[in-house]
C-alpha cells in the first residue's frame, strides 16, 4: 500500500498547467524563434524529473520496510554448536597491518565469542589437537583457551580440523546443528577443500587474516653424502636452502656446529623462488655420539633456520672371522687376520663352526664366512637375524662344500642360488669404482689395470627382482662378487674361496680396498634427524637394555625431561615413542640411569616454511569449484564481527542502500531542474 504514494508525483506532472500571458512582439523574426523551441526536449525533461521523483518516494517506502538477504538458511538456536580453529602454525608468525597474524586471529575469536548470547556452547582446535579441546567450552572457558593459545610447531589440514570439530560436536550433542569458523592465513598446503565432503549438519565459515608480504629463506633439509662415519673420515654435509621471496641473495653465511664447536662456515647465494644445495666439507676428530647444528639467519620466521642432526662413529669396529672345522675350512683366516689384526680401529676375532658363541654375532659389524663346508639350519637362521639388524655378511664358499646348505642359507638371505660350478681359471674383469665400497679409495681409474685370475669359482643365478649389485666380475660377465642389503644389514657373496690357491687374490690391490672398504664403508646408515609431528617411533641403534632399565629422555636445550613410552620390534630393536612430549627442536638424549644410550635430533616441520597463501577470491573459487554450498568465505576486514553475526543470524539489511538510493534520485531532480533550461 506504501508504493500508491508514488501517484503523487505522477498526479502533479498530469495537473501542471504552463500560465499564458500575452506578449506584444515588435517585429515577426522573434516569433519565428519562439516557435523553434523543441517540444521534445521539454517533454524529456519533464519525464525525468517525474521518473526521478517516482524512484525517490519507492526508495523510501522501501527503506522503511527494513528490506534483508537471507545470508544463511539455519539460525543460532539454545542447541547450536560453535566451534572455531585458531590456526596457531608457525606461518602466524607473519605479520599483516594489524600486527602478528596470531594476535589477529586470537582477537577475531574472542569477537566471534562476544557476539554469541551467553549459554553457547563453543568447541576450541587448534594445530596442538589438545585432548581437552574436544570438550564443549561455555564462554567464559572458551576465552580463556583462546588467552592462552600460542605457537605451536604442529601442522594439519583443514579437512583433519574440520573432521576432528565435527566429531566432538556429534559425540557431545548429535543433534545439534554447527557452525564452524575457521581463522588461518589458509596456507596453500593446509587448505585441502577438496576433501570437505557436503554434510547439511555443519555452516563453515572462512576467515582468512590475510599476510603480509613475508618472504622466508629456510634450511629444507641436511644429507650426508656417505652413510658410514668413522675416526678420521671427512664427512660431507649436504645442505638445501631454498628461498619462498620475490628477492635474491648474495654470499650469505652457513654455519655449522658439532658438539659447539664451530666447523668451517660457508657462504651461499640464491635466486629469487629459487633453492641451493651448500657442501660443508670436515673431518671426524672424536668417537661416540657427535650432535651438530646447521644455522642461517633470517626474520620474521625463524623456526627454520637451524636443522639439527646426530650420527655416532664407533670408537672401534667390530669384526668376526668363521671358519669350518677341518683344516681347509680355517686356510683363509690368516688372510684376515694379516689384513684386520694389528688395526686399532678393528676389533678382530676368530672362530670356527665348532666353537662359534651365537651371542657373538648381535655385536658384530661384519661376520666373515670363509669356506665352511656345511651351514646348519641354527646357523643360518642367526646369521639372518644378524644381518636385519645391521651387520654384514661377507661368505666365501668352499667348492667342495654343501651345495644344499649354501642354497638355503642364500634363499633364507633373498639372495641368487648357486646353479653351478667352474673348474677354470678366470680372470677378474671389472670393478665398480663408484660404489661406497671403494668410494675414496682410488685415486685413478685406469681400464688397462690388470686384475687376477681366480680358480674354482661358483656360478650364480640371475634373478633381476632380487636386489643385487656387483662389485667385482669376470670376464664371462659372471660375478666375482656382489652386495645386496638384508634388513638393516647387508650380505657380501664372492663366487670363489678365500685359500690358497687363490693366494693371488689375497696379495692383489683388490684385496685390502675391497675387504677393508666393505667394512668401514657398509656400516648401517643411521637416521640424522627426525621431524616433530611427523614421525611416530625412532628405533634405537644396538641391543636394548635389560627389562628392568628405565629409560629417561632428557632435552639438552629445554632441560625437558621424562619417561618415553617404549617397544620393541620384530628384530628385537628398542622402539622410542615420539610422542606429544617432543614439541621444541634440538638434540634430545636417550639415558639408561647414567649412561647415554643414543641421541634423538629433533627439527620443525618445513611444511610451514612454504608462506603462500590462498587469498579470499581464490579461496571462494575453491568453494565454487568444488560445490560447497555449506561453506563460504567471510572477507570484510574492516567491519567488526559482531556486525557480520547480525548478517548471518538475520539476513543482510538493505535500508541504508534504499536511503542512498533516495537521496541519489532527489539529487537528480534538483540537477535536472535547476541546469536543463
Amino acid at each position: 500500500m506504501a508504493l500508491l504514494a508514488v501517484l503523487i508525483p505522477v498526479l502533479i506532472h498530469l495537473f501542471s498547467f504552463r500560465r499564458h500571458t500575452t506578449v506584444y512582439f515588435s517585429h515577426v523574426g522573434f516569433l519565428k524563434n519562439i516557435r523553434q523551441e523543441s517540444r521534445r526536449q521539454s517533454r524529456l525533461k519533464q519525464l525525468l524529473i517525474l521518473l526521478s521523483r517516482i524512484l525517490a518516494v519507492a526508495s523510501l517506502v522501501v527503506m522503511f520496510a527494513q528490506p534483508y538477504l537471507r545470508v544463511r538458511d539455519q539460525h543460532a538456536s539454545p542447541r547450536s554448536i560453535v566451534g572455531v580453529y585458531l590456526d596457531n602454525s608457525f606461518s602466524m608468525n607473519g605479520q599483516t597491518t594489524g600486527g602478528q597474524l596470531l594476535e589477529v586471529a586470537r582477537a577475531k575469536a574472542l569477537e566471534i565469542a562476544s557476539a554469541y548470547p551467553a549459554g553457547t556452547r563453543f568447541l576450541l582446535a587448534t594445530n596442538d589437537l589438545h585432548a581437552r579441546h574436544l570438550h564443549l567450552f561455555n564462554k567464559e572457558q572458551f576465552i580463556r583457551e583462546v588467552s592462552e593459545t600460542g605457537i605451536s610447531p604442529r601442522s594439519v589440514t583443514l579437512s583433519q580440523v574440520r573432521a576432528r570439530l565435527a566429531t566432538a560436536g556429534r559425540k557431545a550433542d548429535p543433534q545439534a546443528a554447527m557452525t564452524l569458523y575457521y581463522l588461518s592465513d589458509f596456507q596453500i598446503r593446509i587448505t585441502d577443500l577438496q576433501r570437505f565432503r557436503e554434510d547439511t549438519t555443519l555452516t563453515d565459515y572462512l576467515l582468512p587474516i590475510p599476510p603480509g608480504d613475508n618472504g622466508n629463506l629456510y634450511i629444507d633439509s641436511c644429507w650426508m653424502e656417505y652413510p658410514a662415519h668413522r675416526l678420521g673420515q671427512e664427512e660431507n654435509l649436504m645442505v638445501r636452502i631454498v628461498n619462498r621471496s620475490a628477492e635474491g641473495y648474495q654470499n650469505l653465511p652457513v654455519k655449522f656446529y658439532l658438539n659447539d664447536t664451530l666447523k668451517t662456515p660457508g657462504l651461499f647465494s640464491i635466486g629469487p623462488e629459487g633453492e641451493t644445495i651448500v657442501p660443508i666439507r670436515y673431518v671426524n676428530l672424536g668417537t661416540g655420539i657427535q650432535k651438530g647444528h646447521v644455522e642461517i639467519s633470517d626474520y620474521p620466521f625463524v623456526h627454520d633456520n637451524t636443522w639439527y642432526l646426530n650420527y655416532t662413529v664407533e670408537p672401534r669396529l667390530r669384526v668376526l672371522a668363521i671358519g669350518g672345522d677341518a683344516r681347509s675350512g680355517t686356510s683363509g683366516l690368516p688372510y684376515l687376520r694379516a689384513l684386520f689384526g694389528d688395526d686399532p680401529y678393528v676389533e678382530f676375532e676368530e672362530a670356527t663352526t665348532g666353537n662359534l658363541r651365537v651371542s657373538a654375532l648381535s655385536t658384530t659389524q661384519t661376520l666373515f664366512l670363509v669356506n665352511v663346508k656345511t651351514l646348519s639350519t641354527g646357523l643360518v637362521s642367526e646369521l639372518r637375524k644378524a644381518a636385519e639388524n645391521g651387520t654384514n655378511v661377507v661368505f666365501f664358499p668352499e667348492p667342495d662344500g654343501d651345495m644344499e646348505s649354501y642354497n638355503a642359507f642364500l634363499q633364507a638371505m633373498g639372495a641368487n642360488p648357486i646353479v653351478g660350478r667352474d673348474t677354470s681359471r678366470t680372470e677378474i674383469a671389472g670393478i665398480a669404482w663408484d660404489h661406497p665400497v671403494y668410494d675414496q679409495v682410488f685415486r685413478s681409474r685406469t681400464e688397462e689395470t690388470e686384475f687376477p685370475q681366480i680358480s674354482g669359482s661358483l656360478r650364480f643365478a640371475r634373478e633381476i627382482r632380487i636386489p643385487e649389485s656387483p662389485l667385482l666380475w669376470f670376464r664371462s660377465g659372471e660375478k666375482a662378487c656382489s652386495v645386496q642389503p638384508v634388513g638393516e644389514g647387508h650380505l657380501l657373496v664372492f663366487s670363489f674361496p678365500l685359500s690358497p690357491v687363490n693366494e693371488i687374490f689375497a696379495r692383489d690391490m683388490l684385496f685390502v680396498p675391497t675387504l677393508y672398504g666393505l667394512v668401514v664403508n657398509l656400516l648401517p646408515g643411521q637416521e640424522l634427524a627426525f621431524t616433530i609431528g611427523r614421525e611416530r617411533f625412532a628405533t634405537l641403534p644396538g641391543q636394548p637394555p635389560g627389562s628392568e632399565a628405565t629409560l629417561t629422555v632428557t632435552g639438552e636445550d629445554s632441560g625437558l625431561e621424562f619417561i618415553p613410552a617404549t617397544s620393541t620390534t620384530e628384530s628385537h630393536k628398542l622402539r622410542i615413542s615420539l610422542s606429544d612430549h617432543f614439541t621444541t627442536a634440538g638434540h634430545y638424549l636417550i639415558k639408561n640411569g647414567r649412561e647415554t644410550l643414543a641421541a634423538l635430533s629433533m627439527n620443525y616441520d618445513r611444511q610451514e616454511s612454504h608462506t603462500g597463501s590462498f587469498p579470499a577470491a581464490e579461496l571462494t573459487r575453491e568453494i565454487e569449484k568444488y560445490r560447497l554450498s555449506t561453506t563460504r568465505v567471510i572477507d570484510d576486514p574492516g567491519k567488526r564481527f559482531s556486525e557480520v553475526f547480525n548478517e548471518l543470524q538475520n539476513g543482510k539489511r538493505l535500508w541504508k542502500y534504499f536511503l542512498a538510493a533516495a537521496l541519489f534520485f532527489l539529487l537528480s531532480e534538483a540537477l535536472l531542474i535547476r541546469f536543463w533550461k
